[in-house]
């Protein structure tokens, strides 16, 4: 995606941004002491909702995805047309951090100046590792690898950091941390991207997060309530359900949302999954039941923020209702705004607009409802200040956003996550300029679920090798399409290694990856395999002697597993989740 706008697209972004940047200093020196924007309200939120429209109120339900990179047709429909509340943003939508405040400033000035003039909510997913829609950012190992190393304050940090990067481009809406208890080694979608399956430790790392998040400016949303982490189904594809009773749900899943509402975290996305221990209404999900959002969410755990639903698009959703009538179930069951993140046609999200307007109209959805939700999101955008300024300075963003400091912060927390689970062979640490011959076994960078979206990153395991020996020969193996393994190529060429270093990358539900390292362990040579995702590969060759987790394959990540491996770093990781009958929680050693 850069590659394909380069350097004149970025000069255009820099010119438009330095026009909004000087508008807002002239706006400034006209009126001191005002903030550089039109949308300081005169109204209180009360006097605003009694002048909307339907339709305004209405929109300001939605939060919306958009094609582009700089506002286009679709987003100014939505905006100004529909008046949406909310958009948000993907990797489709981003080339850089200066590209992205420039976008952001657009959008707000649409919604500021038509209607009812009201700023908007501007969420994205930046979670960290796998899941970091903000390009240029500091790079994040992510929330196992936090989990690996267990510090509250770096969680605190990697909190701030984050929300001062995102509200510098413009985004206030933070739709992390994901605070699911990951106790299923099957989970297909959550994975590394929970903090561990120790509710407890969840609870205190997510809720660390949350903090850091709020004290930097950006509402934090604690996801996926009541909890994802123990499927063995995405719900971006079909419909999960978590099978326990209340008691259950009581020890381990609610632990962490009920740690995060007491520390007043400002948002909690809805799972597309069914609790029947909560609502046994058959094939509903909790997005959709009143049970589930009102009756524990709301009235048992005391929750007064916003409620957002996760994406309506997904497989789960959509199977059995359509979008439309999805929005309406949602808003019903006590949901605040409805995320539309990536419909196959854009038009989807005006159609189930106007089927809400539609149900309201009807009398399907109480004027009362509308406006408790409205209310709501007014209150929530107040509060992060939007009403005083919604414009930012696209030149201020080299300042602020991947500094020197943030960027030492990322790397203190992958350092401190690479667990080594095993050292049998006694293998590890290698020595400095290691004059031996190094064949590395690598995956290919692949995104495996929905929510992943590739970088750009051309950092790999073998460059990770060859920062501590000189002869490294790295050979990439795919891990996702219809591509095979060459095991027989791969062996071959390990045959001359000294040392063999093969990376795996969900080895659990890949039976290519096991035959590649089983055939490798065959050649009797000193060999370490290093779990690239989550560390529950070794459960399929479960003979392995010297076994590493990195919890990712970013280049954080894998900067840190380097420094490890030649003993620059001492290993200080403990596994956040059992590897059943091979490592209990908190296993880690060090030399």
């Amino acid at each position: 995606m850069r590659q394909r706008y380069g350097l004149a697209f970025l000069l255009a972004t820099l010119v438009v941004g330095t026009v909004v940047a000087l508008t807002a200093v002239q706006r400034q020196k006209a009126a001191p002491g005002t903030p550089p924007s039109s949308t300081q309200p005169a109204l209180s939120i009360d006097q605003r909702i009694r002048q909307m429209s339907v339709e305004e109120k209405v929109g300001q339900l939605f939060l919306v995805g958009f094609p582009g990179q700089l506002m286009g047709y679709e987003a100014q429909t939505l905006v100004e047309e529909y008046h949406v509340g909310g958009v948000i943003l993907f990797g489709r939508n981003i080339d850089s951090p200066v590209q992205v405040a420039v976008l952001t400033n657009q959008l707000q000035k649409a919604a500021t100046t038509n209607g009812a003039g009201i700023p908007l909510l501007i969420a994205t997913d930046q979670e960290g590792g796998i899941v970091q829609r903000l390009a240029g950012a500091t790079n994040f190992p992510g929330n196992m690898a936090l989990g690996a190393v267990g510090s509250e304050e770096l969680a605190r940090q990697q909190g701030e950091i984050t929300a001062r990067e995102l509200r510098a481009v413009g985004i206030n809406v933070d739709f992390a941390p994901v605070v699911d208890v990951n106790n299923n080694p099957d989970n297909p979608v959550i994975g590394l991207r929970s903090l561990g399956s120790d509710p407890q430790q969840v609870a205190r790392l997510g809720t660390a997060l949350v903090q850091g998040l709020q004290a930097g400016g950006v509402l934090a949303t604690a996801k996926h309530f009541p909890g994802h982490g123990d499927t063995s189904m995405d719900s971006h594809i079909s419909l999960p359900t978590v099978p326990y009773d209340r008691a259950h749900l009581d020890r381990v899943e609610l632990v962490p949302f009920a740690a995060a509402i007491k520390a007043g975290v400002g948002g909690i996305m809805t799972a597309h999954i069914t609790f029947p221990a909560v609502d046994p209404t058959p094939g509903l999900p909790a997005t959709l039941s009143p049970k589930v959002l009102q009756g524990l969410l709301r009235q048992e755990l005391g929750f007064k923020g916003l409620i957002f639903t996760d994406a309506l698009e997904m497989g789960a959703i959509v199977q059995t209702w359509g979008i439309g009538e999805a929005a309406v179930k949602a808003i019903q069951a006590g949901a605040d705004q409805v995320l539309i993140a990536w419909p196959r046609d854009w038009q989807d999200e005006i159609t189930a607009i106007q089927r809400v307007v539609a149900a309201v109209r009807a009398g399907e959805i109480t004027t009362s409802r509308l406006d408790e939700s409205v209310r709501r999101i007014l209150q929530a955008k107040e509060q992060l200040g939007l009403f005083r300024s919604s414009q930012v300075d696209p030149q201020a963003v080299a300042k602020q956003v991947a500094t020197p400091t943030s960027q030492a912060v990322g790397l203190q927390i992958a350092r401190r996550s690479i667990t080594v689970v095993r050292n049998q062979a006694h293998v590890l640490p290698l020595k400095p300029g290691y004059t031996g011959k190094i064949v590395v076994i690598a995956p290919q960078d692949a995104a495996l679920t929905q929510v992943e979206e590739l970088g750009s990153s051309s950092s790999t395991l073998g460059k990770a090798l060859r920062s501590g020996a000189k002869n490294v020969v790295e050979y990439l193996y795919p891990v996702s399409g219809r591509s095979s393994i060459d095991v027989a190529a791969a062996t071959r060429l390990a045959r001359s290694a000294d040392l063999v270093v093969v990376g795996t990358y969900r080895a659990t539900q890949s039976s290519a990856q096991v035959d590649l390292v089983r055939s490798l362990l065959e050649l009797d040579k000193p060999t370490v395999v290093v779990a690239l995702r989550e560390p529950y590969d070794i459960l399929r060759f479960p003979e392995v002697k010297t076994y590493v987790a990195t919890y990712g394959y970013t280049p954080v990540s894998l900067q840190a597993l380097g420094d490890v491996l030649f003993g620059r770093v001492k290993p200080a990781g403990k596994l956040p989740v059992e590897i059943p009958g091979i490592a209990p929680l908190g296993t880690g050693l060090t030399w």
